[in-house]
């Protein structure tokens, strides 16, 4: 798609046909979008059915309407689209990250959280050992550990993971699959998020993100060394 169309709809301050165009130039963002906030209103995080996709690729898109201008060039604002959903989500999630921290020191910090032991529990099954302590102190207390994706959901991961379809066969393996997704950390979860539901490869997530590829690659690799528990 050519810039020049679209320039020609900011000057003619067309936001309607604007918006049509610039949609079918990102398709996997709307699924990006729409997976991300499912996924954590499945894990608590945001409210269920508070929160509507296509109102926040609204604002998304208006925003790089507005900043639009005869310079931006196409891969950018791919990029830039990317970004700024990421940022809307986080908004709804109130985790803001400090301007200060660098998305790549974070992502380093949580490669050592993705590399923590695991141990075997009473049915020889693996779990983490901080989760384990986790489940024990939790249990005294009488709280629920029910934490599901939606099967839609559940079916990306599988796939684009290179999980076993097994992992999807019976409550408890699905509730496992739920509770190891959990576990992933904020900024590693975007990484996943990014490659799953926004089918966007390691080099492309590099630049959204802004971080070495390397480091891509060296998250996806321990998440998925993380779900082959299942």
């Amino acid at each position: 798609m050519s810039t020049k169309e679209l320039y020609k709809y900011k000057q003619e301050n067309d936001f309607e046909q604007f918006y049509k165009k610039i949609e079918t130039l990102v398709p996997e963002l709307k699924k990006f979008m729409t997976g991300s906030l499912k996924a954590a209103e499945n894990q608590g995080m945001l409210d269920r059915g508070f929160h509507d996709a296509d109102e926040m690729l609204d604002e998304v898109y208006l925003e790089a309407f507005k900043a639009f201008s005869s310079e931006t060039v196409v891969t950018k604002l791919r990029r830039s689209l990317f970004k700024k959903a990421i940022n809307k989500i986080e908004e709804k999630k109130a985790q803001e990250v400090p301007d200060e921290v660098n998305t790549h020191a974070l992502l380093k910090e949580e490669l050592k959280t993705l590399s923590e032991d695991f141990t075997t529990d009473g049915d020889g099954d693996r779990i983490l050992y901080d989760e384990l302590d986790d489940i024990s102190y939790r249990q005294k207390q009488g709280w629920s550990l029910e934490i599901r994706l939606d099967e839609p959901l559940e079916r990306q991961l599988v796939q684009k993971l290179g999980l076993h379809e097994a992992a999807l066969l019976s409550d408890e393996k699905r509730r496992l699959l739920g509770q190891l997704y959990s576990t992933i950390p904020a900024r590693s979860k975007t990484v996943v998020e990014l490659l799953v539901f926004g089918h966007q490869d390691t080099l492309e997530i590099s630049e959204i993100l802004e971080v070495p590829e390397n480091v891509i690659n060296r998250i996806i690799f321990k998440v998925k060394e993380r779900f082959r528990l299942l």
